[in-house]
């Protein structure tokens, strides 16, 4: 799952960057004036620290997620135990007082 959200970010990153550079030069044919490359560059670093802090936060709610159903598995499991050991504990009480 975390392939595919990373993918599809990194993915809108480089069309974000290429719509930038189409707007930029398109801007730059209609207008006749020079656009600045440090603009350019601060607008693709945007993208890319935007990019990657959505990466990061889908990474993070993807491992509580993760460690919320292990310990949801562990807890279950754990239930499971103490009532078969109490089923076992019942019969052998059961077993004892009709001896």
């Amino acid at each position: 799952m975390f392939t595919l959200n990373s993918t599809n970010i990194i993915s809108r990153t480089i069309k974000s960057t290429i719509a930038v550079a189409v707007l930029a030069t398109a801007s730059l044919s209609a207008q006749a004036t020079e656009i600045s490359v440090s603009d350019t560059l601060v607008s693709i670093e945007q993208n890319i620290s935007r990019a990657s802090q959505d990466m990061i936060a889908n990474m993070q709610q993807e491992m509580m997620l993760t460690l919320q159903a292990q310990i949801a598995e562990q807890l279950f499991e754990v239930a499971q135990d103490t009532s078969e050991q109490e089923s076992v504990s019942e019969t052998q009480i059961a077993a004892a007082k009709d001896e």
